[in-house]
């Protein structure tokens, strides 16, 4: 018969130690698994961002390259107005307006060939657009109508769309053809700019702060050809 006190088995200090180990390696691959996890949502908060930003970036660039003006009727003789009454022709209408610091938040304005789906067929012909962004909430929105050849007195509101509302700031530089500047007047200048720089600072659902930006070039007559490869160097 065997004695009890010969049969082996685990102290508890063996059992403690044991455990504790078995803790230690759950705790690193947890805490792996954890840090990977929460990696992969910033990075796919990053990517749906950026990724929405730089549509709109795009949109905004495309409706800019086909910025249209009227060059003929401006550069045409206009026969003077009796004193007193308002001239009403096309060459004053503005074509092409951008300020970032507008303290109305209408940052871009312009008549364009390209539209903006807006989930309905779509007419051919020149779009009145204006960009308006709301710095208090961060709304980037735009308005869009068909072109009627008149200047508007104001912009309908029940057109606006919301683009984003993660929107920390909008840069616009407008390219003379010798310098960068930081408003463009068409009524004063008469002329396209012949390219706009863009730029937009955002943030993601997770509150990380990102730039995207890109140059948009105008071939609309008006601008001059030989003044893009200034503007790409600079």
């Amino acid at each position: 018969m065997n004695d009890v006190s010969d049969k082996k088995g685990f102290t508890l200090v063996e059992l403690l130690v044991a455990l504790a180990i078995i803790v230690a390696i759950v705790s690193m691959v947890y805490g792996s698994y954890a840090a990977t996890s929460k990696s992969t949502q910033v990075h796919k908060a990053k990517i749906a961002a950026s990724a929405h930003i730089s549509r709109i970036l795009e949109q905004m660039a495309e409706q800019i390259r086909c910025a249209y003006a009227n060059m003929d009727r401006l550069t045409a003789a206009v026969p003077a107005e009796p004193p007193g009454k308002e001239k009403l022709s096309e060459d004053i209408i503005s074509y092409f307006d951008g300020n970032p610091n507008d303290p109305s938040g209408q940052i871009l304005h312009l008549v364009t060939t390209h539209a903006v789906s807006t989930g309905q067929r779509q007419k051919d012909g020149l779009f009145d657009v204006t960009y308006t962004f709301d710095e208090h909430t961060g709304m980037l929105s735009l308005n869009q109508t068909q072109f009627v050849g008149i200047a508007k007195a104001s912009v309908e509101k029940s057109n606006w769309k919301p683009l984003a509302d993660n929107i920390r700031s909008v840069e616009l530089s407008f390219f003379d053809g010798r310098q960068w500047l930081t408003s463009w007047d068409f009524k004063g200048k008469r002329v396209l700019p012949c390219a706009v720089k863009i730029g937009i600072a955002f943030e993601d659902e997770n509150c990380r702060k990102y730039c995207r930006s890109t140059v948009a070039h105008i071939f609309c007559r008006g601008s001059r050809p030989d003044a893009l490869v200034v503007a790409d160097k600079r």
